[in-house]
């Protein structure tokens, strides 16, 4: 069968869909990724002898127009197009579009996973069904419609949801078809542009699960592919497509330490010079495994932080971690030439007005190289979505609001004015004091009294 796969085009900026768990996340346009569900669905379809074709329309910033013109030429059987939460409504108009003209199967690809939304995303768009599982091994008999294990349906204008499927084996994953991508499109902001991903590991045991989404769309199993298994994507990645900066988009990197420090020890035996960003916990590092990294070609790494309240850090935020240990973490990452990007969000039930400013602090403090600050967002699934609503604390359900940089809620101490506030504020003195000149530095601290003012009323 000829398989054409869709990155769906984007309303006003690229989308990282596969951010925040894959659900979407609006990072603008210095976050382009490439598709990599799509990239691997379409490498196990050419594996079984189908063809496929990858369109990012998102990346290439085609107009839904643009996008439809494609289609067309492309004269599929089946097409397989994605859905965001942030993007949802564009998403399903989009494919509801292609109903109009599409004569063949209608496929809607997701990492959503709760209930009234796949049903809604079915009954606004033209599509057959939804996969929301890990259907990549599977995708041949998806299409076929052999199986139906984690995609959505409706069954004689009855909603269906078969059972969840994820890979057991990671290493199984064909690597992805990154032939089929136009690379150059693709850049991350702390790496810069011809920039891909790798995922080597899905899952996440951590106590986050409360509010992040990683584990509600990947699971609280922490699977991981073998240190041989990563290395042969990375060569395919260099020596093949000719790519050096690579964002390795796993929840903790560094889950395993003897397995991270393999896949290290493999890069530098290979000699395979790139430069390399990846996402961990500060109680998944050490110092012997930080200047491994930095050996391999680690420029940096995304630390979950989320609040400079030691109290909400150690007991809501990040359960395993303190400031103590963070504080550490950053010495040592200074030393040896590693960047810290902290990931800040404002809006945990325990927060208030005075946490937000040791945040602040903590900032101001520990100075990482980059900080990223969103608004708490009560995922649909998440153990804080139901605890919010039960409150009476959202304000909205409009999915395309669920970005990561809009309230749509409030708490108890904080209301969703307050959290925008919050936002824009941590971001825009830490933008102060990470430039250098006495205008600035100035500028920084009437921010910061001012700050203290808000955080005092």
């Amino acid at each position: 069968m000829r398989v054409l796969l869709v990155n769906s085009p984007s309303v006003e900026h690229p989308m990282a869909r596969d951010m925040a768990g894959g659900l979407g996340f609006d990072g603008g346009s210095a976050v382009v990724l490439p598709p990599l569900d799509l990239a691997y669905m379409a490498a196990a379809l050419l594996g079984k002898g189908h063809q496929a074709e990858i369109i990012d329309a998102g990346a290439a910033g085609y107009t839904r127009e643009e996008a439809h013109k494609l289609i067309r030429a492309q004269r599929a059987d089946v097409l397989i197009a994605t859905v965001s939460l942030p993007v949802i409504y564009n998403d399903c108009a989009f494919l509801k579009e292609i109903g109009d003209y599409f004569k063949g199967k209608i496929i809607a690809k997701t990492a959503i996973t709760y209930p009234s939304i796949l049903e809604e995303i079915l009954k606004k768009s033209s599509a057959n069904l939804c996969i929301y599982g890990e259907c990549e091994l599977v995708i041949d008999k998806v299409i076929s419609g052999e199986e139906k294990r984690g995609t959505v349906f409706m069954d004689g204008g009855v909603f269906r949801m078969d059972e969840n499927i994820i890979v057991e084996d990671m290493d199984s994953l064909p690597l992805p078809a990154r032939r089929l991508l136009d690379n150059s499109m693709y850049r991350y902001v702390l790496l810069g542009d011809n920039t891909t991903v790798m995922q080597t590991s899905r899952g996440c045991p951590f106590p986050c699960a409360y509010y992040c989404a990683y584990p509600l769309v990947q699971g609280r199993k922490w699977r991981r592919r073998s240190p041989e298994h990563v290395l042969r994507e990375i060569e395919d990645i260099v020596h093949n497509h000719k790519i050096s900066r690579i964002l390795f988009r796993d929840a903790t990197f560094t889950m395993d330490k003897d397995r991270a420090h393999a896949i290290c020890d493999l890069i530098i035996s290979k000699k395979i010079r790139i430069n390399w960003w990846c996402e961990t916990r500060v109680d998944c590092l050490d110092e012997e495994l930080m200047r491994k990294m930095r050996l391999a070609g680690c420029e940096g790494i995304n630390i979950g932080v989320e609040s400079g309240d030691t109290e909400v850090m150690e007991t809501q935020a990040k359960i395993g971690m303190t400031f103590d240990k963070l504080k550490f973490i950053r010495e040592k990452g200074r030393a040896l030439g590693l960047k810290m990007h902290f990931l800040l969000m404002v809006g945990l039930p325990k927060e208030t007005k005075e946490s937000i400013y040791k945040t602040y602090r903590l900032v101001a403090k520990l100075r990482p190289e980059t900080i990223g600050v969103t608004i708490l967002t009560p995922y649909p699934g998440t153990p804080f979505y139901f605890e919010a609503k039960e409150k009476g604390w959202i304000e909205t359900e409009n999915w395309s609001e669920f970005g990561g940089h809009r309230p749509v809620m409030h708490t108890d101490a904080l209301s969703s004015k307050d959290l925008y506030y919050a936002q824009k504020m941590l971001s825009r003195i830490f933008y102060c004091l990470s430039v250098s000149g006495y205008f600035s530095w100035f500028k920084a601290k009437i921010l910061g009294l001012c700050f203290k003012m808000w955080a005092s009323r």
